[in-house]
């Protein structure tokens, strides 16, 4: 083979390399031009949280900011134009660096954010004076779900007392404390719970208050059962722990521990023994 020879066939085994190359990037889509592309197709900017927006707040410029997110990850309600998310009403919080969707505001007619921006259609905000024991000892926070068990007075009988769950199932809208005088001009700080009712819920909620004394029970995210109870009186919680007769019965833990053995006593033989006049009676063991 000459040496012109030999270059030619160097040549067409560049070129078909190069069109093999070529063939193969296009056909896997693995070519650094094609796959910068591509990723820079399936990139957005959306609105997130520059800070945490609480519940009830008005979003302002400086609440939020532009983040570059993956298109196919995002769910509907977003927002592209930042301006868009502004001035709107928080219903959930929402955190840092946390897309804003539409879902977490507010409509757009609502303009005024605080409480009654965050109150459901068809439902009220009553707030109720607690003490830490009674708010479940500082655990309590917005978001829970509550029962409200009411101690009162049983009707026709002044010295009985029965405790009956009222409400259940009681979202709470909001935790704050306040000082007040006590009897001695002493100020005392009470916790106040802002819950949310229906009509009826909130006739029951201000009955409880204003005859007896309320108490908190906290419930499960995911415990939505509703229980109905006869209540309960100071005789029937006495009666719970007690025994069907009047004896005094004793609780032994060691009922089954084996007991001691009592030594058995040995049977004695007498033997009466005449002398003269006289009878001697002896004792004799038994072997």
């Amino acid at each position: 083979m000459n040496k012109s020879a030999r270059i030619l066939f160097l040549v067409v085994a560049l070129t078909a390399a190069a069109l093999v190359s070529y063939v193969v990037y296009q056909k896997t889509g693995v070519g650094p031009t094609a796959s910068a592309t591509e990723v820079k197709q399936n990139i957005t900017e959306i609105a997130v949280a520059a800070r945490t927006l609480d519940r009830g707040a008005k979003i302002t410029a400086q609440d939020v900011r532009m983040a570059a997110f993956l298109k196919d990850t995002l769910p509907a309600g977003h927002f592209i134009d930042l301006s868009k998310a502004i001035d709107r009403i928080v219903l959930k919080p929402i955190q840092p660096s946390e897309p804003v969707f539409e879902s977490s505001l507010a409509p757009t007619d609502v303009t005024k954010g605080g409480m009654a921006a965050i109150i459901n259609p068809q439902k009220r905000a009553m707030a109720v004076k607690v003490d830490e024991v009674i708010g479940v000892a500082g655990f309590l926070q917005p978001g829970h779900l509550v029962d409200v068990l009411v101690s009162v007075q049983k009707p026709g009988e002044q010295k009985d007392q029965i405790t009956k769950t009222v409400l259940e199932n009681i979202p709470v809208l909001s935790i704050g404390t306040q000082s007040e005088d006590n009897a001695d001009k002493t100020p005392k700080k009470v916790t106040v719970v802002t819950l949310e009712v229906d009509l009826e819920e909130g006739e029951k909620l201000a009955l409880a208050v204003n005859e007896g004394r309320i108490q908190l029970a906290l419930r499960g995210y995911t415990d939505t059962e509703q229980i109905l109870t006869k209540g309960i009186n100071i005789a029937s919680l006495l009666k719970s722990y007690a025994t069907a007769s009047n004896e005094p019965v004793v609780v032994n833990k060691e009922k089954d521990a084996p007991r001691p053995k009592q030594p058995v006593a040995k049977p004695q033989f007498v033997v009466e023994v005449m002398n003269g006049n006289k009878v001697n009676k002896i004792a004799l063991g038994s072997n």
